[in-house]
Order: structure tokens, then C-alpha cells, then sequence
């Protein structure tokens, strides 16, 4: 069930997602330097071990937050309310404040029409309410 939490996390797990792509790369180049310092020497399978498990725990966490974030967009994608999927789009996915987001999308839609008509639609989907967002 798609909850308020998770639509005003959406950014920050987008970024978390950023971040854990960021640590994969540097892991990389640490797996890399480590295979082609010195031939001929014996070589110590703890820090490879170690990179290796980082890597798969990391390549874990990854997969998990981009399933949810592929849900969430999916969510946003499939609302039936278009001015709804607007402030769901403009609000959660392009992180915009909500006066931007009125202004976007227009009409005389006022900030706090838009959040109660989002609102409204979300205890309607879900049967719960939303007390912050």
C-alpha cells in the first residue's frame, strides 16, 4: 500500500539510490587498484572478501529502494484524478514546494485546494488519511 510517508520520501530515496550508486563505483576502482598492485606476491582474501560482501549487501539495499521508487511511480502513473496525478507528479516526483506546484498546474487551483483534494483521494485509495505531507 502506497502510504504519505513514502510519497514525500520519494526524493531522498531517489537520492539514496544516487548515493549507493556512488559507493558501487568506488568499491569498483578499491576492487580494481587492489587486483593490480604487486604480481607474485601472496595475495589476502580478506580485503576482497570484504569489498565483495560491501558490494552484494550494497547492490541489495539498492534494488530494494529502486522497487520502491518504481512503485511509487507507478502509483503516480495510474491515479484516474489527472489534477491529483499533477500534484502527485509535480509535488513527490520534481520535489517542487507546494505553491510552485499550484502555480503549475493552474486553473485557480489555490495550495490548499490541491492538498485536500490529494488528500480526499488518498483516503479514498488507501482508507487512511494523510496528516502531514
Amino acid at each position: 500500500m502506497i502510504t504519505c510517508k513514502n510519497l514525500s520520501q520519494l526524493n531522498y530515496l531517489r537520492k539514496e539510490i544516487k548515493m549507493y550508486q556512488e559507493r558501487l563505483s568506488e568499491l569498483q576502482s578499491l576492487a580494481e587498484l587492489k587486483s593490480s598492485v604487486i604480481t607474485g606476491m601472496p595475495i589476502s582474501k580478506s580485503v576482497s572478501d570484504k569489498i565483495g560482501y560491501s558490494v552484494i549487501k550494497i547492490i541489495g539495499m539498492k534494488d530494494a529502494l529502486s522497487k520502491l521508487c518504481d512503485e511509487l511511480t507507478s502509483y503516480i502513473e495510474n491515479v484516474d484524478d489527472p489534477i491529483v496525478r499533477m500534484t502527485l507528479t509535480y509535488r513527490y516526483v520534481n520535489n517542487y514546494s507546494w505553491q510552485k506546484t499550484a502555480f503549475k498546474i493552474g486553473g485557480g487551483n489555490k495550495v490548499q485546494g490541491l492538498r485536500m483534494r490529494l488528500y480526499r483521494y488518498l483516503k479514498r485509495e488507501n482508507g487512511k488519511t494523510c496528516s502531514k505531507m
